[in-house]
């Protein structure tokens, strides 16, 4: 009934001047699950987790991390070191690790430890957000914007930018090739069993399908998301898990319309002030604040309008959400990039907490 209503408003009034952001309910109806899970490690900037060769890794800022077990404690092993921020990581079939190094292009590192560098032309590779390994030879790249870098993410949005893009990477012969173009901050990618390649819009609230063999236009899977969606990781039992990095406000969706505010905002006012989604809300006394996150009797209520949130939401194989694991706006596990499965447990990289975390995959699937 809701998006009916919301889809009328924008036919009748406009879609730029129509205001709405969709509710938490069904299968976003909000808990504490996210924020219960088990804190593994902290690793301040982490960014990407993901699993290659049955072994778990992570990355933050230029560092990669492999995650192990020692003394009965997860820790955060540095593996590798590289000249410049690590944008994405990726596994393949074949136990390859896809790191994506910014401003630089892709370092691949086989099942027998070797490495080997495929460059990606700029601007391209200033602005990797995430990849996926369609076969041996060739990955999904995700580029977020080619006007902005991946640090001026707050600006892309706030610049209604629209100049992301979908590349493939050929690492043998190192040729790039766009298959898809002008798209909001592509943010995450996943190749599906059946070939399909699933691509996260995350400045349009939406999830792509994309068929590579051919050049049908992309089409839209799931559209109108309460949250900005971030990277996705395959589930073991069929569907997808998906990161979902930031709160839709309908403060953060008035101002996307007002544009003279905005670009005066952006003109005369630093980044970190700028009103908007965050991986992470803080308390400095000059922050932008709606009334609603006020601070009652001396905490802030689970429900109040923050700028960060925590968010993943389990989808099934048809792409339909069916469950979701929540860390509220009093909460600390927010601005989630990055999951991943890994030994029947589902890892889960908090940008804003600098925190690596895990939870029983088969209860977050089904509770």
């Amino acid at each position: 009934m809701f998006a009916m209503l919301r889809a009328a408003g924008r036919a009748l009034i406009g879609r730029d001047t129509f205001v709405s952001v969709p509710p938490m309910d069904g299968p976003f109806k909000p808990n504490a699950l996210l924020e219960q899970a088990e804190r593994l490690f902290i690793l301040p900037d982490v960014d990407s987790v993901v699993t290659a060769g049955g072994a778990a890794y992570c990355s933050a800022g230029r560092c990669l991390h492999r995650i192990e077990h020692r003394g009965g404690a997860f820790v955060a092993v540095e593996a590798r070191r590289f000249g410049s921020r690590v944008a994405f990581l990726a596994g393949a079939p074949n136990g390859r690790l896809i790191v994506g190094v910014e401003s630089e292009g892709l370092h691949v590192r086989t099942a027998d430890s070797a490495w080997s560098f495929v460059p990606v032309p700029t601007p391209l590779s200033s602005c990797m957000t995430a990849g996926a390994a369609l076969d041996d030879e060739r990955v999904l790249v995700c580029v977020g914007s080619t006007r902005n870098r991946a640090v001026d993410w707050k600006r892309d949005l706030m610049e209604n930018g629209a100049s992301g893009a979908v590349v493939v990477v050929e690492l043998g012969k190192g040729a790039v090739r766009t298959i898809a173009a002008d798209l909001a901050f592509p943010y995450g990618a996943l190749v599906q069993r059946n070939g399909t390649v699933l691509v996260s819009e995350s400045w349009r609230h939406r999830i792509l399908r994309l068929r590579i063999s051919t050049d049908r236009a992309p089409e839209t899977l799931l559209d109108d998301l309460p949250a900005y969606p971030a990277r996705m990781a395959a589930a073991s039992d069929g569907g997808f898990w998906l990161a979902l990095f930031a709160p839709r406000r309908q403060l953060f969706e008035f101002l996307l319309v007002e544009h003279d505010f905005r670009r005066d905002m952006i003109a005369t006012i630093d980044e970190d002030d700028w009103i908007g989604p965050d991986y992470r809300s803080s308390d400095a006394p000059d922050q932008p604040l709606q009334q609603g996150s006020v601070r009652q009797m001396g905490i802030v209520k689970p429900w109040a309008p923050s700028r960060s949130y925590g968010l993943v939401a389990r989808c099934d194989a048809d792409g339909a959400p069916i469950g979701s694991l929540h860390s509220r706006a009093d909460g600390s596990l927010h601005g989630v990039a990055s999951i991943a499965e890994w030994n029947q447990d589902l890892l889960i990289a908090s940008r804003g907490a600098g925190v690596v975390a895990r939870v029983a995959s088969f209860e977050a699937a089904h509770d």
